[in-house]
């Protein structure tokens, strides 16, 4: 009997789809971009530019190549983007995303909070306008106090700019202790949004 080896190529497209859904699309723009016509065609599918997600992407390798080489053929397709405090201001303001609705800031402090509000070009075109869902990740600190403060302190900086904000989800991922919010708290200042709708609050 003849060995079969079959090959990616080899693969009827609904296959391929099936296969690469397995994958991260990050990973998958990344290292299949430009293998053949055929790839460059099915990445492009909105299955695989919906959604893209820069965590533990930060190197600058990384970032500069996707920015470069890679955005310029899908941004306009993107309507969920993940990304970390260390790459997302580059990420953000390397194009226009004008169906980008749902937002995940990941690790992210008081610091790069007020970063991305004094950005007038982010602060009036993406997040005012179009971003509907924003995803919460914060740096952790096992003081709860001074953690509960840095939440209330990130809130008062992004409720003014997210004005068509509806759903805000919390992630614990990177705390120790549950997330608990209690707006009567002094700490939490007075914040407001007119458009929220839903408030999420996840522990991992």
């Amino acid at each position: 009997m003849e060995d079969s080896n079959v090959e990616l190529n080899d693969l009827p497209n609904e296959a391929l789809v099936i296969i690469l859904r397995k994958l991260n699309n990050f990973d998958i723009h990344y290292s299949l971009k430009d293998v053949n016509q055929r790839l460059n065609q099915i990445i492009r599918e909105s299955v695989f530019t919906n959604r893209l997600s820069f965590i533990k992407k930060s190197s600058e390798n990384f970032i500069d190549r996707f920015c470069l080489q890679i955005l310029p053929r899908i941004h306009s397709k993107i309507k969920w983007l993940d990304v970390e405090s260390t790459s997302m201001r580059s990420i953000l303001r390397a194009f226009d995303y004008p169906n980008l609705h749902i937002l995940g800031l990941y690790n992210i402090d008081e610091e790069s909070a007020r970063s991305l509000v004094i950005d007038q070009t982010l602060s009036t075109d993406i997040f005012t306008n179009q971003i509907k869902t924003l995803i919460l990740t914060c740096i952790r600190d096992e003081d709860y106090v001074k953690m509960l403060s840095s939440v209330a302190n990130i809130f008062e900086c992004i409720f003014p700019i997210f004005t068509k904000l509806i759903d805000l989800i919390l992630h614990e991922l990177s705390y120790r202790n549950c997330v608990r919010l209690n707006f009567n708290d002094s700490l939490i200042l007075n914040f407001r949004s007119k458009m929220l709708l839903n408030l999420k609050a996840s522990s991992f």
